[in-house]
């Protein structure tokens, strides 16, 4: 069996870590342990799980024949490097890694990549060089490109942008002609570091007043002359967006009625389309797969039938219990997530951005790592999904049992050594049991190992399995590889 290696380095600085609810009072330098000083419990079964006598799910995954592929959806808003610098804010360039990231969305950074920062003055000239201002920006996308990690370029403004009191531009004409020569920028570097710029996203929520305070119209006009003049410019980019918002997990009827208006202003104007992109903020996975079959829908009905849909902000539910540190930063959440994730993969969802990597302070809940590097049950889950995507060729799942088989959302995959993996998600309040059968391949001859996310641990626990089953525990994330 091949070792796992994302997994195998994640001791970073969880071996002591209670993965309490709030950030430690001292901060330590993060590490991350080298591959040759790891410790026997980061890499080997840490004991053999019993077998339970009597599985209430019964998981039979057919190896006979592909499902289709396995998405690496891996990327992160925001990061590596940590919006206040200070020691207590980590750089996060080697968790990112650790933990599979490979792309970064460039949104509510603080400041650095909005268009706000790099082209302050909108009646300045925007084809004269002077009147931008790149110095933080390029430090930014510059560490972005250092690490290995592919940009998602978002043209506009963050969450809290000083000194912005309009949203909407002011000089439209100028705006677009700056946005192009923003990406003009930003690709050269991308080109020169050796990791291209592949997707540029116009916007962010123009259907919430936050991020734009004009009409709808005056939007889908912004963004259709943005799209053109970009296209134009920039044939090799694939360009989209706007980061479509939705309001408490759902579409509302308004919500809906905006992206069909949205689509066919740029339908009825010939407006390129690379990308459909939107965002949710919810705790059920069933209203991933709801929203993306949505999105998917409208861009079809469009004629955008080769435009690929990106979900590129996304957590659990903004209301109630759902956005607090009982939730976001215990294996709780990590399970409720991994299910989504599992969700947006039976969803034709081409990018996933998770917000956000890095917290943008020391009480941040939505990171995947508190603000000095300790990685989050979230972040640990994070690596199980690197893992699963690293096995894409998917196998289908089929669910039966005394126990209700749609409560563990399962993912089964196979790479191209034969080895097989399956992603399971509890992200219910009640423990439950499972038990795989194969179609074409026979479980009981495999070598199986168990990864554990779980509130027990504030680290990946590995078990042997005796058998091709086991428990698993209320909130809890299992990834199981099977090899012979």
């Amino acid at each position: 069996m091949k070792r796992l290696t994302t997994l195998a380095i994640l001791v970073l600085s969880v071996a002591a870590c209670n993965f309490s609810t709030s950030p430690p009072s001292e901060w330590q330098q993060p590490t991350v342990v080298p591959e040759e000083q790891q410790t026997p419990a980061s890499t080997q079964p840490s004991a053999t799980l019993a077998a339970p006598a009597h599985p209430a799910i019964l998981l039979t995954v057919d190896a006979t024949s592909g499902g289709g592929t396995i998405h690496p959806l891996l990327g992160v808003n925001a990061g590596p490097l940590p919006i206040i610098r200070s020691p207590d804010h980590a750089d996060l360039t080697e968790q990112y890694h650790t933990i599979g990231v490979t792309m970064i969305r460039t949104n509510d950074l603080g400041g650095p990549l909005d268009m706000a920062t790099m082209y302050p003055d909108q009646n300045a000239d925007p084809h004269d060089p002077a009147s931008y201002d790149f110095a933080a920006s390029d430090e930014v996308f510059r560490a972005i490109l250092a690490g290995g990690f592919e940009p998602y370029l978002r043209l506009g403004d963050s969450w809290n942008v000083r000194g912005l009191t309009q949203r909407a531009p002011t000089n439209p004409e100028n705006w677009v002609r700056a946005a192009v020569e923003v990406v003009r920028h930003y690709d050269e570097i991308s080109r020169q570091a050796g990791v291209p710029l592949r997707y540029v996203e116009i916007w962010n929520e123009p259907n919430f007043k936050q991020f734009w305070d004009a009409t709808p119209g005056e939007f889908y006009d912004l963004f259709a002359k943005t799209a053109a003049a970009l296209k134009a410019e920039f044939p090799h980019l694939m360009v989209g967006g706007p980061g479509l918002a939705s309001s408490s997990g759902s579409l509302t009827p308004e919500g809906e009625q905006y992206t069909q208006r949205f689509l066919d202003y740029l339908q009825q104007h010939n407006t390129p389309l690379d990308f459909l992109s939107w965002h949710v903020y919810a705790s059920d996975a069933q209203t991933y797969v709801q929203l993306a079959a949505l999105y998917r829908g409208q861009l079809d009905a469009h004629g955008y039938t080769g435009a690929e849909s990106h979900i590129t902000e996304w957590n659990t539910a903004m209301q109630g219990e759902d956005e607090t540190d009982a939730v976001r930063n215990t294996a709780r959440g990590a399970s409720l997530m991994t299910a989504a994730w599992i969700g947006l993969q039976e969803a034709d969802v081409a990018v996933s951005t998770f917000y956000r990597g890095n917290e943008t302070g020391q009480h941040g809940n939505m990171g995947l790592f508190y603000a000095d590097g300790r990685a989050k049950p979230m972040a640990l889950a994070f690596s199980l999904w690197a893992e699963m995507a690293a096995h894409p060729l998917r196998l289908s799942v089929t669910p039966t049992g005394s126990d209700d088989p749609n409560r563990l959302w399962v993912l089964a995959g196979q790479d191209e050594d034969g080895e097989v993996a399956l992603l399971i998600a509890n992200p219910d309040d009640t423990p439950t049991s499972w038990e795989v059968s194969f179609v074409g391949n026979a479980a009981d001859n495999a070598t199986l190992l168990l990864h554990q996310v779980s509130d027990a641990s504030g680290e990946i626990q590995t078990f042997t399995l005796e058998a091709p089953r086991a428990e698993i525990g209320a909130y809890t994330v299992q990834l199981v590889i099977l090899g012979w």
